[in-house]
C-alpha cells in the first residue's frame, strides 16, 4: 500500500501530520495499509494504491480491504472535522466496480451530520476519472475518551493531544 501525496494550493488540503499513536492496520502498522489523510472542505481525502498482495481476484483489491479503507477514512474525517474519537456503530457499503491493485485511486470522507453523541459519515473510492467504484455510509458513536483510553491501554491526555493536533480549529 502506498499513499500518494496530495498537491493543492488550498489550505484545506493540508496533510494531517499526526499518526495514530497505536498500531492500526489501516493507518499506522508497518505491515498494513499505512493510509495518510489530508484535510478537505467537508472531511478528509487521500490518493493511494493498493499492492497486489492485498488482492481478492488477481489485480482486484480484496473487498475486505476496500471495506477497511471505507471505515478508516470516516474515522479520520471525524478526527479532522469534529476533534472526536469515535467507533463505528454500523456501516453499509456498496461495491460498484472493481478497484484495481497497483492503480491510483482517490478516497474521500465527509461528515454528513453529527450531534454530541453520534455522527453520520459518507465515504467514496473513485478512480482517476472520478468514477465512484465503492461507497459507504457509516454511523459512529462517541464513547467517553477515558473509556477508549482504558480499552486501548493508552494515556487519555495523549489521545486528547492527538485529536487536538488533527483538528486545529477545535
Amino acid at each position: 500500500m502506498s499513499t500518494i501525496a496530495m498537491v493543492s494550493g488550498d489550505v484545506s488540503h493540508k496533510k494531517i501530520m499526526k499518526s495514530w499513536p497505536g498500531s492500526c492496520f489501516a493507518c499506522s502498522n508497518p505491515a498494513g495499509l499505512q493510509l495518510k489523510f489530508w484535510h478537505a472542505p467537508e472531511g478528509v481525502e487521500t490518493k493511494c494504491e493498493v499492492s497486489a498482495a492485498y488482492c481478492g481476484f488477481d489485480v482486484v483489491v480484496h473487498g475486505g480491504i476496500i471495506a477497511t479503507i471505507l471505515d478508516e477514512a470516516p474515522c479520520w474525517a471525524i478526527f479532522a472535522k469534529l476533534g472526536r474519537l469515535g467507533v463505528t456503530q454500523k456501516m453499509t457499503s456498496q461495491y460498484h466496480r472493481p478497484v484495481q491493485t497497483e492503480t491510483e485511486f482517490s478516497v474521500n470522507a465527509r461528515v454528513s451530520s453529527h450531534d454530541a453523541r453520534h455522527a453520520l459519515v459518507r465515504a467514496e473510492i473513485s478512480d482517476a476519472e472520478g468514477t465512484v467504484l465503492a461507497e459507504s455510509e457509516s454511523s459512529w458513536v462517541f464513547p467517553r475518551l477515558s473509556r477508549i483510553a482504558s480499552l486501548a491501554g493508552a494515556d487519555e491526555k495523549m489521545l486528547q493531544s492527538f485529536l487536538n493536533d488533527c483538528c486545529p480549529g477545535k
